[in-house]
């Protein structure tokens, strides 16, 4: 299975942006603090932002879904239903 659309948390670059109001917010606050900050971005869509936070782990326990069973198995989850698969 090819890995588009897999979720995926990487160090931000300061090139994403985010059709989401309240992503948009966080983003533009942590890139004022000028500190490094994560994203979380699926393959395939390298500058569209779905998450936002300090750390990977503050990414990975802000998602519902990946409380149960992980982040891995919940980026699978998402891949197979945006992939259609």
């Amino acid at each position: 299975m090819r890995s588009k659309f897999q979720p995926y948390i990487r160090r931000a670059n300061g090139k994403e942006r985010s059709e989401d109001l309240r992503t948009a917010i966080r983003l533009a606050f942590y890139q004022q603090l000028r500190r490094p900050f994560y994203v979380m971005v699926q393959r395939g869509y390298p500058r569209h932002v779905m998450a936002v936070g300090a750390s990977r782990h503050d990414i990975a326990k802000s998602l519902l879904g990946a409380r149960v069973g992980g982040f891995k198995a919940w980026s699978k989850r998402v891949q197979r239903r945006a992939s259609g698969a």
